[in-house]
């Protein structure tokens, strides 16, 4: 893909900084990476992209498809979120992270790298959608695509990650450029505007905090990659069936809103399945994986 330049001779020249995007595989429950899009741009200057589709352990839904249009099929062969994320940190470095829409981002990063087990850096993130409602006050609303088209921006792919990548880093430089330019901003300057920083680090999904003695049996279960036996089901209306005996290996625990889950491979089907915590009767441990 040929990325193209802002047409302002007058960019703002803030050192080096990585703009990144996310296609995702669901758009309920917990987020699967699906595609990850990056650009490096140095003095106002692009120096390198990172552009990778990862493969997810779930099907991809047909909302998802709709929207960035990447089938299973075309995942197939690609590499596991485990690899594609871990390049991803070692090509970023130390640079600062802008994304449109942070938190959404950060928060598909962090989903993963409590899968695999992968340390996420303490890069900060200047959000560009915190900047364009400082910036851009009048646009007709601050989605990436309104966006471009309020700018005037060249667009290719939207909704593919790098495309994306690309314009949010468009984007980030016309409201620097509105917010006063390099007279008047320093990245410290950026990050304040940006609001609430948010870093990968402090993106990892947060942890349940109910029913602490199965939470243990099933801790232990994931860090061993042992299967446990769930007594599972919903008892609380009248017509609801008998809770059923589910194999399940545990992968993920996590807390979303105000409900826990646990994300299972289902000894069964083979398949990756949530599980909502307070609806797990019982947990057994198995003595074999």
């Amino acid at each position: 893909m040929q990325t193209r330049k802002p047409q302002s001779e007058d960019r703002v020249r803030f050192g080096t900084l990585v703009a990144f995007d996310t296609e995702g595989a669901t758009s309920t429950g917990a987020p699967h990476l699906v595609e990850l899009g990056a650009v490096r741009v140095v003095d106002g200057e692009v120096d390198d992209c990172f552009q990778a589709l990862v493969c997810p352990p779930v099907e991809i839904e047909p909302e998802c498809v709709a929207l960035h249009g990447i089938r299973d099929v075309d995942v197939r062969q690609a590499e596991t979120a485990e690899h594609v994320v871990a390049r991803f940190f070692e090509w970023i470095g130390a640079a600062p992270l802008v994304a449109h829409n942070a938190r959404f981002d950060a928060h598909a990063l962090g989903f993963e790298c409590a899968r695999y087990g992968l340390t996420p850096p303490n890069n900060r993130i200047i959000d560009t959608l915190a900047l364009a409602r400082k910036a851009l006050p009048e646009a007709p609303d601050h989605q990436l695509a309104t966006l471009a088209e309020h700018l005037e921006l060249e667009t290719d792919d939207l909704h593919r990650a790098l495309a994306d990548a690309v314009l949010c880093w468009k984007v980030f430089e016309a409201c620097a450029e509105r917010l006063g330019g390099t007279d008047a901003l320093t990245e410290a300057r950026l990050f304040d505007l940006a609001g609430i920083p948010t870093t990968l680090a402090t993106a990892l999904p947060p942890r349940p905090n109910r029913k602490p003695a199965q939470l243990r049996v099933l801790e232990a279960a994931r860090a061993d990659e042992r299967t446990v036996v769930l007594t599972y089901g919903d008892t609380s209306g009248s017509s609801a069936a008998p809770p059923a005996r589910l194999e399940v290996l545990p992968r993920l625990l996590f807390r979303k809103k105000d409900k826990s889950y646990l994300e299972g491979e289902c000894a069964r089907s083979g398949l990756l399945k949530t599980y909502r915590l307070d609806r797990i009767h019982r947990v057994e441990a198995t003595q074999h994986s």
